[in-house]
């Protein structure tokens, strides 16, 4: 019985990471869609080559699963990758995941070679480290990704990465159970470890699946070249007010930083120090204030519903808009039409 429904929950793993592969690979052409569908490939193929060392009369020797744990090591630097790849988008080079394989390929190769159990425990050793580096590299580095998207995007749904942060306590949870298998050998463990696993990757999969590209509004090499100006050209200024206050842009729920930039035929790290200096506020924070503004005319002048106004003063959901607007006025749009 026990060993059925351990073959039962590989089978549920294989099928999972299985479609998951597939939807990645038909979703687009995308770093990250890449990364995602060679990681659900590679843990799917984990899952069947563990199947002929599951039943009651497989081999026990300690050699055979410290070998099989070993390969299973060799996917951890695409997690770190896709790790990278939400928080600095664009930013690293496939054939730098070669180069981090290196050491487990080269700890498995010598493990295999001299059965020496050393250089395995120095690659479970090399595992925790790594990982937990990259874990903690990430989350010092969502605040910094999300900051940007306050300044050069106009709209947080589908690109924030605040869910990301209780991911990574998931992945920490996930890290200590590998270990903790690694040591103890028993299938009760195993289960555990792999019903966690794949409820964690429910979770991350359907996230990143919807997350928005948005690599060259956040990492564009040509601005990050640009001098950063102190002083922003009063005949700039002007037209960036104009196109705010005489065109309402900020009804675009797309908006971006480069749209005004392109606009007033200016770079987008110009445009960021007006916001940022002149404003003294992000541009997210700018264009929903001005957002807002025009919500609370529409409150008063009109008998639209929430939905209505919501999308009318350039929200992509009702769910920010009330949020939003809460912050800034201290009270929900509907006592904000009472109290009027």
């Amino acid at each position: 019985m026990k060993y059925n429904f351990v073959f039962y929950t590989y089978g549920l793993c294989t099928m999972f990471y299985a479609v998951m592969a597939w939807i990645f690979w038909r979703k687009d052409n995308s770093r990250m869609s890449r990364l995602m569908f060679a990681l659900m490939v590679a843990l799917c193929v984990e899952c069947v080559k563990d199947l002929p060392f599951l039943g009651e009369n497989s081999s026990n020797s300690s050699f055979i699963w410290n070998l099989i744990t070993s390969i299973d090591m060799i996917v951890i630097p695409i997690y770190a990758f896709i790790l990278m790849e939400l928080v600095r988008p664009g930013t690293h080079a496939f054939k730098k995941i070669l180069i981090h394989e290196i050491p487990f390929l080269l700890l498995l190769i010598l493990y295999a070679i001299t059965k020496f159990e050393l250089f395995f425990w120095v690659q479970v050793g090399w595992a925790a480290i790594y990982g937990t580096t990259y874990l903690i590299w990430t989350e010092i580095n969502i605040p910094r990704y999300n900051k940007l998207l306050e300044e050069r995007l106009s709209y947080r749904e589908h690109v924030s990465l605040n869910w990301l942060q209780y991911i990574l306590y998931s992945f920490y949870a996930m890290l200590t159970l590998w270990v903790i298998s690694c040591i103890y050998a028993y299938a009760g463990v195993e289960i555990i470890y792999m019903y966690g696993t794949l409820i964690m990757w429910m979770v991350v999969c359907y996230f990143i699946y919807n997350q928005e590209q948005v690599n060259d509004e956040l990492f564009n090499k040509t601005d990050m070249n640009c001098v950063e100006s102190k002083v922003v050209d009063d005949s700039v200024a002007v037209r960036i007010e104009s196109l705010f206050v005489d065109q309402n842009i900020f009804l675009n729920p797309c908006l971006k930083l480069s749209d005004v930039a392109k606009m007033i035929g200016s770079n987008r790290t110009y445009v960021s120090n007006y916001f940022n200096r002149q404003k003294q506020m992000t541009f997210y924070e700018y264009v929903n204030r001005k957002r807002i503004e025009h919500a609370c005319r529409l409150l008063i002048q009109t008998d639209d519903n929430l939905n209505a106004i919501s999308e009318n003063s350039g929200f992509n959901s009702l769910s920010t808009f009330h949020r939003v607007f809460v912050k800034l006025k201290g009270c929900t749009p509907t006592d904000f039409r009472k109290q009027v």
